[in-house]
């Protein structure tokens, strides 16, 4: 008896069929796609929110935020009742028409944020907050005698 390895074959042509059913699952049901998108307008919330990745070290917090093609006066931080509001708004004009982008973002400070001393700084498209934390609730190193 002849023993033959097998060796399944990725059909790729295949899953490339999929592909539209999983981008739009009901787009060949006109009335369902109309109510997926009435409860869920994916597009429209997340075009609206500013980009952010967020890190800390041992002194500080740092928010930062994608704002490209903003300048200094189109953007507004703000700190109230422990959220950071962020919002970042951008003229453009061609020729006659005139248009504004404005995005916001807001997220909730921890306990630990040092409310009076945060700052903020734009370079580059990126608007980068500067979060310190208390002096009580800092790391220390307790050393093992």
């Amino acid at each position: 008896m002849k023993l033959a390895r097998y060796t399944p074959t990725l059909n790729l042509g295949r899953m490339a069929d999929l592909s539209p059913l999983f981008r739009q699952p009901f787009s060949g049901f006109p009335a369902m796609a109309q109510l997926f998108e009435d409860f869920f307008p994916v597009s429209t919330a997340m075009a609206s929110r500013l980009a952010m990745d967020l890190s800390e070290d041992d002194d500080n917090f740092y928010a930062r935020f994608e704002v490209p093609g903003v300048k200094k006066d189109g953007v507004k931080v703000e700190v109230r009742d422990g959220v950071l509001a962020v919002s970042a708004e951008r003229h453009d004009k061609e020729g006659d028409t005139q248009s504004t982008f404005t995005l916001s973002r807001s997220i909730t400070l921890p306990d630990s944020v040092q409310d009076d001393a945060i700052s903020a700084k734009l370079e580059d498209g990126i608007l980068t907050i500067t979060l310190p934390k208390q002096e009580k609730r800092k790391p220390r190193l307790i050393s093992v005698n």
